[in-house]
């Protein structure tokens, strides 16, 4: 993902990667194997944790002394 990349932009890329899984879990293609919702679930609950982490302020370090 680019510094340069707006936050618009970032929001527009993670609205179309949800589209295209929730498109997946509802259409499975014909011949193709099944997509494990728990597992799919699952991943995606660890991803917004480690995204929600990356949104919270960086702690300071508790063993500096100014």
């Amino acid at each position: 993902m680019p510094e340069s990349e707006s936050e618009d932009d970032i929001l527009d890329r993670i609205e179309v990667a949800l589209r295209r899984i929730a498109g997946a879990v509802q259409t499975p293609k014909p011949g193709g194997r099944e997509i494990d919702r728990d597992a799919l679930a699952h991943s995606l609950d660890m991803l917004i944790t480690r995204l929600r982490a990356g949104l919270e302020p960086a702690k300071p370090d508790d063993h500096v002394t100014e």
